[in-house]
C-alpha cells in the first residue's frame, strides 16, 4: 500500500495543487499526521530539482505553522484530548522524555527535535503542554525544520534523483546524522570561540 501511495504521489508532482498538498502535509505532520513530510519533499525535489528552494520553503513555513498549532493544542486542549492523542500513537514514553528535556534549553530541544527519530508532533504538543516560552520555540523550529527541509530538497537537486530515492528509504538515519553533524558543529563553534 505504501509503495502504491508513493507511486501515485510521483504521478501527481506536476499538478497545480501539489504545493498546497505539501503545505498541508507539513502542517499536519507537526500535529497529528503519522507520515513524515520528508517523503514528499524528497519526491518533489527528485521530480523537479530546480524547484528545491520552493519545496524547502513551503515545507518549512507550513511545518512551523503546524508546530505553533500543536503548541497551542498542547497549551489549551491537552487535558481535553492530548492524552488520548499521545496514547493513540503510542508515544507516551517519548512524550514523558520530551517534557523532561524541556527543563533544559527550549531552543536546543526544539532545534534538535528537527533531526531526531522522535516524531516532531511529540515536541510541539509537549512544548505547549508544559508551557515553554513560545519565542525560542518558534525560532528554533524555523531554523531546525528549515535546515532539515532545505537539506532534503537540495540533495536531489545537487546529486540527482537516485540519491534522493536512497535517502527516502533511510530518512530517519539521514536526519539523525544531519542532526549530529549540526549539533557537533555548533558545540565546536561555540566552545572554541
Amino acid at each position: 500500500m505504501y509503495q502504491r501511495f508513493i507511486s501515485w504521489f510521483r504521478s501527481v508532482t506536476d499538478k497545480p495543487w501539489i504545493m498546497w498538498f505539501l503545505g498541508a502535509v507539513a502542517f499536519f505532520e507537526s500535529v497529528i499526521f503519522p507520515i513524515p513530510v520528508d517523503i514528499f519533499t524528497f519526491t518533489l525535489a527528485a521530480a523537479h530539482p530546480k524547484k528545491w528552494l520552493r519545496y524547502g520553503t513551503v515545507a518549512t513555513v507550513w511545518s512551523v505553522l503546524g508546530a505553533v498549532f500543536g503548541y497551542l493544542l498542547g497549551a489549551y486542549l491537552f487535558d481535553v484530548f492530548g492524552h488520548d492523542l499521545i496514547a493513540f500513537y503510542g508515544y507516551e514514553d517519548q512524550f514523558l522524555k520530551v517534557t523532561q528535556l524541556f527543563d533544559g534549553s527550549v531552543f536546543l530541544v526544539m532545534f534538535t527535535s528537527a533531526f531526531t527519530p522522535i516524531p516532531y508532533k511529540v515536541f510541539t504538543v509537549a512544548g505547549g503542554a508544559v508551557g515553554v516560552p513560545l519565542f525560542p520555540f518558534i525560532i528554533a523550529s524555523i531554523l531546525g525544520r528549515g535546515l532539515r527541509f532545505f537539506a532534503e530538497t537540495y540533495i536531489p537537486y545537487r546529486f540527482g534523483e537516485r540519491t534522493g530515492k536512497v535517502l527516502i528509504k533511510n530518512v530517519n538515519r539521514f536526519t539523525l546524522v544531519l542532526g549530529i553533524l549540526v549539533v557537533a558543529y555548533l558545540v565546536l563553534r561555540y566552545t572554541l570561540i
